[in-house]
């Protein structure tokens, strides 16, 4: 008993006593102002993936404000206009409009964007190939203006039948209403601007097949724990379908009794037909395994395997000319910056600094140097420690007299 007790406070004082910091430089500033900084796998790692921890330091050891920035994929809307022609006709009350798809591309809608209006209209939609002879896609259709408060002009998409005709007509009837007048005529597109990811490195792959389970363990090993938000594979085989898994070594207490076990976290299937790329959940492990079942298949050859993670930012002001550090402490708190709030209107097209010589400190307590033993936690362990010897002392006699 006595010796579990000095065990656990001779850790206790150890963990005191000493504290476990990473420090980076940060270079590549040329100018003054706001840069970006990317978080690599590296210092993610260090930071046991929270951020928290992290803080920039100027000369003077002045904590230097700064926000997070995570840079995602984002959808982006392109507009392609198609010409067209506008005909009133005042004595049938109608004004037509003629859209030239001159390249018969498959089409099911067009925006048309038209001065402020107020106004209520029905409208017709018909297709032709030759200008001559029409044929209808939308009848009495009903049309609500709409006005822009801040603009002078209003956009209003009109849905029809997918179609290819070369010409697309609108006819609006201007008999309980003025014309409309028509600016532009084309269709948005959607495009996806993709953020590349950072790729991390510094692992080992030990490959498993066995052949009694029919299954295939890929043993993945990094050098520290990493935050893996996506994987690749690249596979050699021509013809495959394999269910798959990432399993993560665990440990639980069963009766008193420390157990290993696998957990699964991520299921996923290996196909020939697609590109092999998966978004994972949260995970932050220094080994993986994904174990691929093979049935009576001979195992695959798998070229390459690559993992990511979303690029990840901080935005801060830094001066050319002064020198600033990275680090990463367990013992701080989420800091209150009031950059925090003007998030938004940073523009992320910013020149980037980086963190360079990311370094483990493992220094004892900064203070201690300059303090009197009995000033230290050394000393405040070593009172604990009499003191657990000294009640335990008086205790155990007190535990004679009673069985006496």
């Amino acid at each position: 008993m006595h010796k579990k007790i000095f065990t656990i406070i001779l850790i206790l004082i150890t963990a005191t006593a000493v504290s476990q910091n990473y420090k980076g430089t940060i270079e590549g500033i040329n100018e003054s102002g706001f840069h970006k900084i990317l978080l690599s796998p590296e210092v993610r790692s260090a930071s046991v993936s929270n951020l928290n921890y992290f803080r920039i330091l100027d000369s003077k050891k002045n904590e230097v404000p700064y926000v997070l920035l995570n840079e995602e994929s984002t959808m982006q809307s392109s507009f392609s206009p198609f010409t067209f022609q506008t005909i009133n006709n005042a004595k049938d009350s109608i004004t037509t409009i003629i859209i030239e798809n001159k390249n018969k591309l498959k089409q099911d809608h067009f925006t048309l964007k038209m001065a402020n209006t107020k106004v209520k209209k029905t409208f017709t939609i018909s297709g032709s190939n030759d200008k001559k002879e029409w044929y209808g896609l939308a009848t009495n259709q009903l049309f609500l203006g709409l006005n822009e408060a801040e603009k002078t002009t209003v956009e209003q998409t009109f849905s029809f039948p997918l179609t290819d005709y070369a010409f697309i007509k609108f006819e609006f009837n201007n008999k309980n209403s003025l014309p409309l007048q028509i600016l532009e005529v084309g269709v948005y597109n959607n495009l996806y601007s993709l953020v590349s990811q950072v790729e991390i490195s510094n692992f080992k792959i030990k490959n498993n097949t066995d052949k009694e389970k029919k299954t295939t363990q890929l043993t993945v090993s990094f050098s520290m724990p990493q935050h893996i938000e996506s994987m690749t594979f690249d596979i050699d085989n021509e013809v495959f379908l394999r269910d798959a898994k990432i399993l993560v070594n665990k440990t639980r207490t069963i009766k008193k009794r420390i157990e290993p076990y696998q957990e699964q976290v991520f299921n996923f299937v290996l196909h020939s037909g697609t590109h092999n790329n998966f978004e994972l959940p949260f995970i932050f492990e220094k080994e993986i395994i994904i174990e691929i079942e093979n049935n009576d298949n001979p195992p695959l050859n798998i070229k390459q395997l690559k993992f990511f993670q979303k690029p990840l930012y901080v935005i801060c002001n830094l001066k050319s000319g002064e020198t600033y550090e990275a680090i990463i402490d367990s013992t701080l708190q989420k800091p209150i910056y009031d950059l925090v709030n003007f998030k938004a209107s940073f523009n992320t097209d910013l020149p980037q600094a980086r963190i360079t010589n990311l370094k483990k400190l493992n220094t004892q307590n900064k203070s201690s140097a300059n303090k009197s033993f009995w000033q230290t936690n050394a000393f405040m362990w070593l009172c604990i420690l009499l003191a657990i010897v000294v009640i335990s002392y008086f205790a155990l006699g007190l535990l004679k007299d009673l069985k006496k």
